[in-house]
C-alpha cells in the first residue's frame, strides 16, 4: 500500500508560508485584570465583574504561524517567480534558508457561551467553546532530498527524521472555580474542569524514512503511522493504493477530560508584587475507532528517470510529477480500527507583575511552554501596562519564541456595563514583504478583539 499525504503537507506549507498569520494563545491581556477573559490563561485570576461575553464576537480567534516564509520556496528570476526545486536556483541558495525544521501551525477558537460571576465564595465561570488545532514539522531534509537526489551521482543518503501532521477538532465544555485563601492573605488559587466532545482527529508520523538511492534504483527503509477519527477516511484507488485523505460530515468521534489548574500570590510584605503559576489543558481525548495505518519495511523504487535533467519540463510541472511520484515512495499498509487515546497540548505558563504609581503602570515578564504533538512551544514576553482611566487600559509587550523576536500591543476600553478589546501579539519588526503585499520571511501576527457585558462590578 502507499499514500500521497507527503504532496498534501508539502502543498500545506506553501500556502502557509504565503498567509504568515499566527494563532498562539493571546498572552498580552495576561496581566490586566479588567480582561474578563483572562482566566482562561490562569484559573487562578478572576475578574471585577460578573459577565456574559456575545457568542463569536466574544473573542474569536483565527491564524496560522510558521517559521518560514514564502521567500524560502519561491525567488525572483527576472520578472518572473520560481519555486526552489528550479535549476534557476542553486542547491546552497535554496536550501541554506530553510530551517532545520520547518514548523507551521493553525488554529482557531470559538467562543460559544461563556459567562463569568461571583458565588460560592469565589468566581465562576461556564465557558463553552469550539476548538481546531492544525500542525506540521518538516525537515529540512525532505527538501534537500526533493533538490539534489536526482542529480546526485553514485550513491547517495538521506534520513528524514520526523515529518509530523497533526489535527484535531473538538468542543469543549468547562467549568471553572476561583478563590482566595483565608489562611494566607493575598494568595488566590482556581482549577477548571473540562468536558471535551472530539468531532475530527488525526495524525500521520513518520518517525523515520531513510533514502538509499543510485542512478538506476531507490531503496526506502520507512517507519511510522496513521490514525485517522471518525470524519476523515483514507482513500483506495483500483489497485489498492492510498491515494487521499477524504473529509466526510462531522459526528461524534471521540470523548475527553481536561483540567486547568493556577495559583497567584502577592506578599503581604510586597504588595506592588504578584506572581502566578498556571497549567492549563492537562487531559486527554480518547478517539473511537481510528482508521489506522503503518508503515515500515525497505521499499524498492524505479520510478524516477532524469528529473531536472536538460530538456525536461519546467521547474512547477516537474515538481507536481515529482510530488505525484512520491506517492510511492512510503509503503503503508492497513491495521485494524482501534479506540486511541492522546494527550492534550499541556501549557505552563509563569508570571511576574510589579506595579507603579497606585498601579497606573506595571511591569511583567511571562514564560509559556506549551508540550505536546508535533512540537514545544516556548515563548518569553516582557510587558508593560498602563491604566491611565480606570476604564482604559493599555498593555505593550515584546516577546521572543521558538518562532523569533515579535512586538504586539492591546486596548482593554472598561467602563461599567461592557468590556471591549482589540490587540495584536506577534508582530514582527522584520517583517519583509514583496510586490504581491505577500510576506516573504517568516513572520507572526495574531489579531484578536471582542467584547462583554459586564454587571455586579467589585474592586
Amino acid at each position: 500500500m502507499k499514500t500521497t499525504y507527503i504532496r498534501h503537507i508539502l502543498a500545506g506549507l506553501l500556502i502557509i508560508a504565503a498567509a504568515q498569520m499566527s494563532a498562539q494563545t493571546f498572552h498580552s491581556g495576561y496581566f490586566l485584570e479588567s480582561m474578563v477573559q483572562r482566566n482562561e490563561l490562569n484559573p487562578a485570576f478572576g475578574a471585577q465583574s460578573n459577565y456574559i461575553v456575545a457568542p463569536v464576537l466574544g473573542g474569536t480567534q483565527i491564524g496560522l504561524h510558521s517559521n518560514f516564509g514564502m521567500g524560502n520556496f519561491f525567488f525572483q528570476r527576472g520578472d518572473m517567480l520560481v519555486n526552489g526545486l528550479s535549476s534557476q536556483v542553486s542547491a546552497n541558495e535554496f536550501l541554506g534558508g530553510l530551517p532545520t525544521n520547518n514548523q507551521m501551525e493553525m488554529s482557531i477558537e470559538i467562543p460559544l457561551v461563556s459567562v463569568g460571576f461571583h458565588a460560592w465564595g469565589g468566581f465562576n465561570t461556564i465557558i463553552l467553546k469550539e476548538r481546531s488545532f492544525a500542525a506540521a514539522n518538516v525537515p529540512s531534509t525532505l527538501f534537500e532530498f526533493l533538490k539534489l537526489g536526482q542529480n546526485s551521482q553514485g550513491v547517495a543518503r538521506y534520513d528524514i527524521d520526523n515529518l509530523s501532521v497533526y489535527t484535531d477538532h473538538y468542543i469543549e465544555l468547562a467549568f471553572g472555580h476561583q478563590r482566595e485563601l483565608p489562611a494566607l492573605e493575598g494568595f488566590s488559587y482556581g482549577a477548571k474542569v473540562k468536558l471535551l466532545v472530539g468531532a475530527l482527529g488525526g495524525s500521520i508520523d513518520m518517525e523515520h524514512i531513510g533514502v538509499d538511492l543510485s542512478q538506476n534504483r531507490w531503496y526506502i527503509t520507512s517507519e511510522g503511522s496513521a490514525q485517522l477519527s471518525s470524519g476523515m477516511h483514507l482513500v483506495y484507488n483500483e489497485n489498492g493504493d492510498i491515494t487521499n485523505i477524504a473529509f466526510d460530515s462531522y459526528r461524534l468521534g471521540g470523548l475527553g477530560l481536561g483540567f486547568d489548574l493556577g495559583a497567584a500570590y502577592t506578599p503581604e510584605a510586597l504588595p506592588n508584587l504578584t506572581v502566578s503559576l498556571a497549567l492549563t489543558d492537562i487531559g486527554f481525548i480518547s478517539w473511537i475507532d481510528m482508521e489506522r495505518a503503518v508503515a515500515g519495511g525497505t521499499f524498492e523504487y524505479t520510478g524516477f528517470d532524469e528529473v531536472g535533467a536538460p530538456g525536461q519540463p519546467e521547474a512547477s510541472k516537474q515538481l507536481e510529477d515529482l510530488l505525484n511520484n512520491m506517492s510511492q515512495v512510503i509503503n503503508v499498509t492497513p491495521t485494524a480500527a482501534a479506540t486511541v487515546t492522546n494527550s492534550l497540548r499541556t501549557t505552563l505558563n509563569i508570571g511576574a507583575e510589579y506595579a507603579i504609581l497606585n498601579r497606573k503602570i506595571s511591569f511583567g515578564i511571562l514564560s509559556s511552554t506549551r508540550f505536546g504533538h508535533p512540537y514545544t512551544y516556548a515563548e518569553g514576553l516582557a510587558v508593560v501596562n498602563f491604566r491611565p482611566l480606570s476604564w482604559l487600559h493599555l498593555a505593550i509587550n515584546g516577546s521572543a519564541s521558538t518562532f523569533g523576536g515579535a512586538l504586539g500591543a492591546l486596548i482593554n476600553i472598561c467602563p461599567k456595563g461592557v468590556n471591549i478589546f482589540a490587540g495584536c501579539d506577534y508582530i514582527s519588526p522584520t517583517t519583509k514583504f514583496g510586490a504581491q503585499g505577500i510576506p516573504v520571511n517568516g513572520t507572526n501576527f495574531n489579531f484578536r478583539a471582542g467584547f462583554a457585558f459586564t454587571f455586579g462590578h467589585r474592586n
